[in-house]
């Protein structure tokens, strides 16, 4: 470290012209940042469920919707009818939209038995003007079992158009363009927009205010940190400088890497502004120390030495509890994971490059350490807070096993997983229109089912198609299922149809030639091509869409078991079946959430534990040090049960950062006070010692990270509002832990340590460090007295 202190002090120009080019190409980076939300990407490429997507995207291809929802007190009303069929049509123009998939109740094909056979065409092409001409059409769609339920509601108030989209389409500019159409048809009627344009717009939309509006409140946020930790000019500047770098380097990075912006990335400027405060504080509140009693240019030297090695274990530490989330198989968080890690990185090299550069070639003016009355006073009290500890040791420790203990019960009650729709407050306009959705057309979420027959032509046979009804039968007798739709459907309509809607013949035929004569005078009429979505060319692929009403992941995966066990018992060998859709890939999420935040909490912990027993050469402190981030992640995940937070992306990181801050704070505190015990040979009057200095440091940056981390709270997504309050809620108990529970520990398990067992460098710093704390003590002890 001395050599590199050397080096850092001796050629701060090329070092900031380094930084500098450096700075250049990571903003170059910024600008090939690019987001990206969608269920699919966020699951590893071979997972079974991703397969199944893929194999039924190769059968009935791949095909994105919009819904357009209408709400009126009564949709068959001339004016209202003549919106619909307008709309549809103007649907038709905007880019993207594939203009001869768009169903409503105006442009669906309808069926109808004639007796030369099958007339097949649009519904309305036309709204109705006379009253007996609006009853005839009400009666014809409500009772047509393949438009109520899924196209307008039973009682006629409520009714959907669904456009098909086309691949790579921009949805800003769907977005932009449906809601203009839209705006010309304002009236009586109620617009709902919905489906993958509109949501990944909204959640693009979402991430950008997010990074407007939270990034500049989080900077000024820390600005006013600065001048209160410093009151000076160059305390402010430098500081905030080092965190704009940071946060430069580490989003150009992703940049740079093709790592995209998700929900859970988009809070990574925000922590990189917590977790960069730190460093700078520490370099620049260390150098003011420094030249209070030397040469400035001695003072720079001295202070690298000072903070050089207990900066870089921190940050490997904190880097190392980011770098275990990859256990996670949820890309975006593995994502997060690899860039706050690097971001940490970056920040250790700017705050130890940039600071003491600038200082090298600034003027000394006058720089002094702030040492204000508030600060002597947070003195007294840290030293009253050890002594309280020391004395009531073992009711410190029985009060921590209380909470424990009731924690431990709260994460008993901790559900897993979460809707998409539910990253939304409950007011957004998204959330609206799936409960309307869910309200009134059966459902919002799908779950997609392949069955495929053992040989080409088996959705003919009708014993066959009658299974495949019967499931969807039982399917929709089951609670939070709202509606199915498969080939059978269509079949059972046409067979209704040519039997002038004698619901006795509401059935599958009983023969497989009058199910292929069916099908021939449908072509004659219709398109067979119509039947893409539900079968496939052989006839020996079908995929049955079921619609969900529930948001409830445990609901879901009850539905999935049923589906499955039904499928298994009553199908067999005679088809094989698989599961897709966007309900399965949460199911998948949810499975990899829990096995990912077993895994992340152990490896975190384990890799903490053993670089502190090599940093302290001592098993004993390598337990004790990792006891206050333990007891924080079980308190923290304690509380998420009893206020019903759920576990999904982003409360999933949480451990991993909480660790990180805590281990931050035990090696700080630990290495000032074990080298402290070696001299006064007293434990309380070490604990002492280090409460003033370290404990002071502790307190200055858990306040200051609180109030950056809260500025989560005004995030436009409720995963990363629940972020800011658990993080800045693990702040508290992991100074707690630090500050409370070392000095009744160590009170009861007195250490046996030596500088000797660290390297000879790191010694000195700790000595000088602890030296300075005496010093302070013996002051705060002579004005008290």
């Amino acid at each position: 470290m001395k050599k590199f202190a050397e080096f850092v002090q001796g050629r701060p120009k090329s070092i900031l012209g380094i930084l500098f080019v450096i700075t250049l190409i990571m903003g170059y980076g910024l600008s090939k940042l690019e987001t990206k939300n969608n269920q699919e990407s966020e699951l590893p490429k071979d997972d079974p469920i991703v397969l199944t997507n893929k194999h039924l995207e190769s059968v009935f291809g791949k095909k994105d919707v919009l819904i357009v929802g209408i709400e009126s007190n009564d949709i068959f009303t001339t004016p209202t009818l003549s919106k619909i069929v307008k709309l549809s049509e103007e649907l038709k123009k905007v880019d993207g939209v594939l203009e001869d998939e768009i169903s409503s109740i105006a442009s669906i094909n309808n069926i109808q038995g004639k007796e030369w056979g099958l007339e097949v065409g649009p519904l309305m092409e036309e709204a109705p003007t006379t009253p007996e001409d609006i009853q005839t059409l009400k009666k014809e769609i409500l009772n047509n079992e393949l438009i109520q339920g899924k196209l307008i509601s039973k009682d006629g108030k409520f009714t959907a158009i669904v456009a098909n989209m086309k691949e790579g389409y921009d949805q800003t500019i769907v977005s932009t363009q449906v809601n203009e159409i839209i705006k010309k048809y304002k009236g009586t009627e109620k617009f709902y927009l919905a489906g993958s344009p509109i949501t990944q717009h909204d959640i693009d939309s979402g991430i950008e205010k997010d990074i407007n509006l939270l990034l500049p409140i989080g900077l000024l946020m820390t600005l006013i940190g600065f001048f209160f930790a410093f009151r000076s000019v160059k305390g402010v500047v430098l500081p905030f400088i080092v965190v704009l770098l940071t946060i430069i380097w580490t989003m150009g990075s992703m940049g740079l890497m093709n790592f995209p912006v998700t929900v859970v990335s988009s809070a990574i400027p925000l922590l990189m502004i917590a977790i960069s405060n730190f460093y700078g504080i520490h370099v620049l509140q260390s150098y003011y120390e420094e030249v209070a009693v030397m040469e400035k240019q001695a003072a720079i030297k001295s202070a690298i030495k000072k903070v050089g090695f207990p900066i870089f274990i921190t940050g490997i530490s904190s880097a190392i509890g980011s770098v275990t989330l990859i256990s996670f198989k949820v890309t975006s968080i593995q994502d997060f994971g690899i860039i706050t890690a690097m971001g940490i990185v970056w920040s250790i090299i700017i705050a130890i490059l940039f600071i003491p550069a600038i200082l090298a070639l600034s003027k000394k003016g006058s720089d002094k350490v702030n040492d204000s009355s508030d600060s002597r006073k947070l003195s007294e009290l840290l030293m009253k807070l050890s002594n309280f500890s020391i004395r009531n040791r073992y009711k410190v420790l029985g009060f921590t096993v209380v909470l424990l203990v009731i924690s431990i019960y709260g994460i008993s009650k901790v559900k897993v997983g979460v809707d998409f729709i539910e990253y939304f407050p409950k007011d957004h306009s998204l959330r609206t229109t799936f409960n309307k959705l869910n309200e009134n057309l059966g459902g919002a979420r799908s779950l997609d089912i392949m069955i495929e027959a053992k040989e080409p032509g088996m959705l003919k046979n009708p014993e066959f198609l009658k299974k495949i009804a019967d499931f969807q039968k039982f399917a929709e007798a089951q609670a939070g299922v709202g509606s199915s739709n498969s080939f059978s459907n269509v079949v059972r309509k046409i067979n209704l149809e040519m039997h002038d809607g004698d619901q006795a013949f509401n059935t599958i035929p009983t023969s497989e030639n009058t199910i292929a004569q069916y099908l021939l005078l449908y072509s004659m009429s219709g398109d067979a091509a119509d039947f893409d979505d539900l079968v496939d060319y052989d006839y020996q692929r079908a995929k049955i869409k079921f619609f969900l009403t529930t948001s409830e992941q445990d609901d879901h995966l009850r539905i999935y078991e049923s589906f499955k066990k039904y499928t298994k018992e009553n199908f067999g060998e005679s088809a094989k079946i698989e599961f897709g859709g966007e309900v399965m890939f949460w199911l998948a999420q949810i499975r990899y959430i829990v096995q990912g935040k077993v895994e992340n909490i152990l490896y975190a912990i384990l890799s903490v534990l053993v670089l502190c027993m090599f940093t302290f050469r001592s098993v004993k402190i390598g337990v004790l040090s990792i006891i206050p981030l333990t007891v924080s992640s079980i308190i923290t995940f304690g509380l998420m049960g009893f206020l019903g937070m759920r576990l999904e992306t982003g409360t999933a990181i949480i451990t991993s950062i909480g660790i990180g801050i805590g281990i931050d704070f035990a090696m700080h505190y630990l290495l000032h006070f074990l080298n402290d015990l070696k001299t006064s040979k007293n434990v309380s009057l070490s604990l002492e010692h280090t409460m003033v200095t370290t404990g002071k440091a502790i307190v200055y940056d858990s306040t200051s990270n609180i109030l950056c981390f809260m500025v989560f709270v005004f995030s436009g997504f409720l995963p990363i509002q629940y972020f800011g309050w658990l993080i800045s809620f693990t702040m508290v108990t992991v100074s707690f832990g630090t500050l409370v529970l070392f000095p009744a520990l160590f009170s009861i398990f007195k250490p046996k340590y030596n500088t000797s067992d660290l390297n000879e460098e790191t010694a000195a710093t700790v000595n000088k460090d602890n030296s300075d704390s005496k010093q302070k003590v013996e002051e705060l002890e002579e004005e008290l007295a």
